[in-house]
């Protein structure tokens, strides 16, 4: 392998590209993207958004941490964090979104072990804010681990109500156990539950449901390039097969007036915006407060989509 690299850095004046002309072609070449990917994105995006994207997963990136604002303030978790050698800087966004490089490893910071942060990305945070819960709510996250989202909406909750955190494995289930224990919260809990099967415990219950549905990923290739060669267009069409059906059934659980909120990490128009038409088009009793798409490189963040519907009350559709 090393004698494959020194022959290529020797011959990098000699390496042929395809022509520019050919967008697709030689951005997948220019940046070691797939080109039926890259194809994809340019149905959509112009080339300059596409090329960006690409750039950026190609660029290092700092860790998005969460502040516990119920165990410590952004000032004094930022003052203890660089007394451990971390450097830190804060996000544009969000004052208790912080953004960490130099460490070693989290275990070994105090700070981590003793909950005053949660790994979470800036954009994965932006659920919590647009779903803006109150005290004394009840939350159902479908697919949870390893639990950043529920243990924010918990949070936001000031420890009062309740945060259902399910999952469809048990290590998955204790993944998240072993984050709500480091967060000190008690107004959460977690258990095995597979999102796709209806729950009649849960229909009509929840003031908010959280959907951050399995998807292709292709807003995280930054944190994880492994997926652009195991993904295929035919496992994309699957994922959003899947996607519809725990939609389908999730959207129960919403009571009148309550919120359903819809992600994933990838910037995948039909894992996105066609499931979010979709799913209006056969719930007419739900309406679309908000939705946006994060691209990697134009927004902070990864690549992110949301979409927020509230069930309307009966007498909102008289």
């Amino acid at each position: 392998m090393n004698g494959v690299l020194r022959t290529v850095g020797r011959n990098l004046d000699k390496i042929a590209y395809p022509p520019k002309t050919d967008a697709a072609a030689w951005m997948s070449v220019a940046y070691s993207m797939p080109e039926w990917i890259v194809r994809q994105w340019l149905e959509v995006y112009d080339r300059e958004t596409v090329e960006t994207m690409l750039r950026d997963f190609l660029v290092e990136k700092p860790t998005y941490i969460r502040c516990n604002l119920m165990k410590t303030s952004p000032e004094a978790l930022i003052r203890k964090l660089e007394g451990e050698g971390v450097k830190v800087r804060v996000s544009g966004q969000l004052a208790y979104a912080l953004m960490i490089s130099g460490y070693d490893y989290l275990n070994a910071l105090e700070s981590f072990r003793d909950g005053e942060f949660q790994v979470q990305d800036i954009s994965s945070m932006m659920v919590g804010e647009w779903a803006a819960p109150g005290e004394g709510d009840y939350v159902i996250d479908v697919c949870a681990a390893p639990g950043g989202k529920a243990l924010h909406l918990a949070e936001k909750m000031r420890d009062t109500g309740k945060v259902e955190a399910r999952d469809l494995t048990d290590h998955k289930v204790e993944l998240i156990r072993e984050n709500i224990e480091r967060s000190g919260l008690h107004n959460i809990e977690a258990f095995r539950w597979d999102a796709s099967e209806r729950d009649p415990g849960s229909v009509g219950k929840a003031d908010i449901v959280v959907a951050d549905l399995p998807c292709s990923g292709l807003g995280v290739l930054g944190k994880k390039p492994d997926l652009k060669y195991k993904m295929t267009a035919k496992t994309q069409r699957e994922l959003t097969g899947l996607q519809r059906r725990i939609l389908s059934v999730v959207k129960d659980y919403v009571k009148p007036g309550g919120m359903l909120l819809y992600s994933t990490c990838t910037v995948h128009r039909a894992e996105n915006e066609e499931n979010a038409e979709w799913f209006l088009k056969k719930n007419p009793e739900f309406i679309l407060v908000r939705e946006q798409q994060m691209l990697p490189g134009r927004d902070e963040g990864d690549g992110f989509y949301i979409a927020a519907f509230r069930k309307e009350r009966l007498n909102e559709r008289e």
